[in-house]
């Protein structure tokens, strides 16, 4: 019997087909992957949203506090008159004493100078004896994470170990005292000297007091600043 023979036509038409196949199904394959591709990329944009973040309102008491130490001290930064702000309404409210008097005892005492030096030797923005700042670190030195060991007269140039230390010694005044006038008088004068004085029936002179309280209430009737 006579072989078949091969027919080369119909392997070079079927080779035809599979390459049209292949011409054909390859850029749909590759578009569908692109496709594929960017509906992912789609589907992640849309997922992610632009989150907006709004900063907590102040409180006005803090604002006002803010605004007279910006009204002494311009030349700090923004972020330094908020800490010394946050720190004076902070020691203030923990020691129930008004921080508007605080304020008014700051700018009689040093202007709001953190450096300041009195004659005495009274240092700091709240103007503390180096003595008299020794020992209220030993008071209440664990709480503002200080030793006494490491307490210098220069320690109190730092603005807010001065307010922690000054509201505190203020507050003691006011135990000790029972009255603002005589609680201003000995926080600058000294209270071993105030007692002498009310136990002898000797005249106090009451200048420093009048002049804090003048401030105090000059800061009270200020208007309220927005921001």
């Amino acid at each position: 019997m006579e072989k078949r023979r091969k027919n080369p036509l119909a392997r070079t038409l079927s080779c035809g087909k599979i390459t049209l196949v292949v011409a054909l199904f390859v850029p749909a394959l590759l578009a569908f992957k692109n496709l594929t591709k960017n509906n992912k990329v789609v589907r992640t944009t849309e997922i992610l949203k632009i989150v907006h973040i709004t900063e907590k309102p102040r409180p006005r008491e803090l604002v006002k506090i803010y605004s007279i130490v910006k009204s002494h001290r311009p030349d700090i930064t923004e972020s330094e008159a908020w800490r010394v702000s946050e720190v004076i309404l902070e020691e203030s409210l923990k020691r129930d004493i008004d921080p508007i008097l605080v304020l008014a005892v700051i700018e009689v005492e040093s202007r709001f100078q953190y450096t300041a030096v009195s004659p005495m030797g009274a240092r700091g923005i709240m103007q503390i004896m180096p003595d008299t700042g020794k020992f209220l670190t030993e008071a209440r030195g664990h709480e503002i994470g200080l030793r006494p060991a490491s307490f210098r007269p220069e320690s109190l140039d730092d603005p807010l170990l001065s307010i922690r230390l000054g509201v505190f010694y203020l507050h003691d005044l006011k135990k000790q005292f029972q009255n603002l006038n005589h609680a201003l008088i000995a926080y600058n004068a000294g209270p071993a000297e105030i007692h002498n004085r009310i136990e002898n029936n000797l005249e106090l002179s009451d200048e420093f007091a009048t002049v804090v309280l003048d401030a105090y209430q000059r800061y009270q009737k200020a208007r309220q600043p927005t921001f």
